[in-house]
């Protein structure tokens, strides 16, 4: 199966890495990859965050990332390339069909199964909040966590009969039973969440910790406290991070992460080779203000590529775990 689209251009790839459009030939650590939307409610869903990843591929040339791989980079000590040796692919786009766009979900695992079973990191900007459970489909062999970076809750079982939508995302993650630990940080608000939604996350093992609560106690008390066994699949929407540095989403609530506060959680897992993918939504290009989200979102790939040099599953899942 042909995968992908060629609709990237071979010499302005995410951070000068060479383009490969069939996930069988990724053999670096990592891999970009941009999704244009995941299952949608309305056809507005399909087109707003479509272009995120170009805007972030565009961004790494801007920012002259792509072009100065020797420049001593000082988040994690070290050049972005040693050696000149790039350690991430340029997988280019997934191609969705705008006519049967709940096909996205299966193509989608598919997709991320081949490069996961392979050792591959995805690094991934994508559509709405509906495809982190895509990502996560693929780690069947994996026992996983989940860090998710929101102000909403995202737990709804269904809306407008639809149970795979963006409201839905981190109850569709809690039913796979290879997902351990599910920490929610950043909840601020009234966001589409019920009385009985934040009872069923609760009551499912799932973690939440507030903006308010990361604000007042630091991010680093965040960070010490995943302690599971396991890599993270962390899964950032857009709003979840303060206005300040992501300004590019459709629904904005003042008091978000800032970026130190989200690095010290990205950056530090990391540092423990615990990141098993890094996934960006609700990044809506066309909202923008002098491309700032597209340039946080690009420093906090950097990171995970800097500081996790070698990364490597861990914790095997079996169906007797």
């Amino acid at each position: 199966m042909k995968y992908l689209i060629d609709e990237v251009d071979p010499e302005r790839t995410f951070l000068n890495a060479p383009y490969q459009p069939d996930p069988a030939q990724v053999d670096t650590p990592y891999a970009f990859i941009g999704l244009p939307f995941g299952p949608p409610y309305h056809a507005t869903d399909l087109t707003l965050c479509a272009g995120g990843a170009d805007e972030v591929r565009k961004e790494s040339y801007r920012q002259a990332y792509a072009l100065n791989w020797d420049h001593y980079d000082f988040d994690y000590g070290d050049v972005l390339f040693p050696d000149d040796t790039p350690t991430v692919t340029d997988l280019g786009t997934l191609p969705s069909d705008f006519r049967n766009p709940d096909a996205v979900w299966d193509d989608g695992i598919d997709l991320f199964t081949s490069l996961v079973s392979r050792g591959t990191v995805p690094l991934v900007v994508g559509a709405f909040d509906s495809i982190p459970p895509i990502i996560g489909g693929a780690f069947t062999s994996e026992k996983i966590n989940v860090l998710q970076i929101d102000s909403h809750l995202d737990f709804r079982h269904e809306r407008y009969g639809v149970t795979r939508g963006f409201s839905s995302p981190m109850r569709r993650l809690r039913e796979y039973p290879w997902v351990n630990d599910i920490v929610q940080v950043g909840l601020r608000g009234a966001g589409s969440a019920r009385t009985q939604d934040v009872k069923d996350a609760l009551d499912s093992g799932n973690r939440l910790i507030t903006a308010w609560d990361v604000h007042e106690h630091g991010a680093q008390k965040v960070l010490d406290s995943l302690t599971s066994d396991g890599r993270w699949l962390i899964t950032i929407d857009c709003d979840g991070l303060d206005t300040s540095i992501a300004p590019a989403i459709g629904a904005r609530e003042p008091g978000g992460l800032t970026f130190h506060e989200a690095r010290t959680l990205v950056s530090g897992l990391a540092r423990r080779n615990k990141v098993a993918a890094l996934v960006f939504t609700e990044y809506q290009p066309a909202l923008d203000i002098q491309s700032i989200t597209a340039h946080t979102i690009l420093r906090l790939m950097i990171n995970v590529i800097g500081a996790q040099r070698s990364p490597k599953a861990e914790v095997p899942f079996t169906t007797s775990s």
